[in-house]
């Protein structure tokens, strides 16, 4: 499953083309990753200053929600105690979030695959350099996201020992769809908002130009520096790339890809070097994005014919090259 520990693999390069409202940008360090941020606005007093305290005060709320590496968030409790009393709401929210995704993507989708992940040294862990069968195959029977339970009156989420939960393929996602909530609130009408390269993008410029987003050539290595490959236009919508051309590690000579599929319990192969997903709920696209890479072209191909609010473009590796699958839908997006 997609991890926020470094950098997003295949990070979207968003452009500016400028305006004639005021142009606000914010960017920093947040769930271990990156955030950019840029808004048009009226010039008004202390508005970039209310603006950052928003952004600042909402990223470390979802930090002491979601954070596998806070030891004090309400998430690493809950893997340390297997109960978490009074959750928040974000809790909850990102709880039955996955869960919907989870059942909506037949378990391609799974936050609940936490001891795999750190098996494989994705997480706090090392990791282990050979790759037992026995011992993955032992692990998926902790991996049954239906055994994390809410109850009634939502006041405790329990799960078995030896469980360990998740929530980094869909929380940089979930952030992004918070803080568009609260731009939304504050009339702001025209911006975009990037977390770990999950973005959503609303309105326009004032000049009336869409957002424009690169998605990355697939680099030669980790080290490569960023090339866009195709530019797309989004409005009023998001846009996720989870991929494995910049997240692995080598184990026993051969490479560990960091999504991992939670139905076999071992990496994925490295064909699919990545996907993009474009839809209106960040959080949505967020999971789907780790969902395709696991399902592959044909299987989510047919999701999308079955679920036509999302479209996905694929980069696929072929011998020395790769090659370029998209939903015909998504033709609309893209910029000549």
């Amino acid at each position: 499953m997609k991890t926020k520990i470094l950098i997003i693999s295949l990070i979207l390069i968003f452009i500016c083309l400028g305006c004639t409202n005021k142009k606000y940008v914010y960017q920093g360090e947040t769930q271990g990753s990156t955030y950019n941020i840029i808004l048009y606005a009226k010039q008004n007093k202390n508005f970039e200053n209310k603006v950052k305290q928003i952004i600042d005060s909402t990223l470390q709320h979802i930090d002491m929600v979601a954070s596998v590496f806070n030891d004090s968030s309400e998430i690493s409790i809950f893997n340390a105690k297997d109960s978490l009393i009074n959750p928040s709401e974000d809790f909850i929210n990102l709880l039955l979030k996955s869960k919907k995704m989870n059942l909506l993507t037949n378990g391609a989708f799974n936050p609940a695959i936490g001891p795999l992940v750190k098996y494989y040294g994705f997480l706090k862990d090392k990791g282990s350099n050979e790759i037992d069968t026995s011992f993955v195959l032992e692990l998926l029977k902790f991996t049954v996201l239906d055994s994390i339970k809410l109850d009634s009156n939502k006041k405790i989420i329990t799960k078995p020992p030896k469980y360990y939960l998740d929530f980094n393929a869909i929380a940089s996602g979930y952030t992004v769809d918070k803080l568009a909530k609260i731009f939304d609130s504050l009339k702001i009408e025209n911006y975009l908002i990037e977390i770990g390269g999950e973005i959503y993008a609303k309105g326009s410029h004032t000049n009336g130009n869409p957002w424009t987003v690169g998605i990355e050539k697939p680099p030669v290595s980790i080290y490569s520096p960023q090339e866009v490959l195709t530019k797309v236009k989004v409005k009023n919508a998001a846009i996720v790339t989870s991929g494995v051309t910049r997240k692995y590690h080598n184990s026993a000579n051969k490479r560990v890809n960091h999504i991992i599929n939670p139905q076999t319990g071992f990496p994925i192969p490295s064909n699919i070097l990545s996907v993009s997903v474009i839809t209106d709920s960040c959080t949505e696209a967020d999971a789907l994005a780790t969902a395709f890479m696991i399902m592959g072209v044909d299987s989510t191909m047919r999701f999308i014919k079955k679920n036509n609010n999302c479209e996905v473009y694929f980069i696929l590796s072929k011998l020395d090259t790769f090659e370029i699958k998209y939903s015909q839908g998504f033709e609309k997006y893209i910029i000549e």
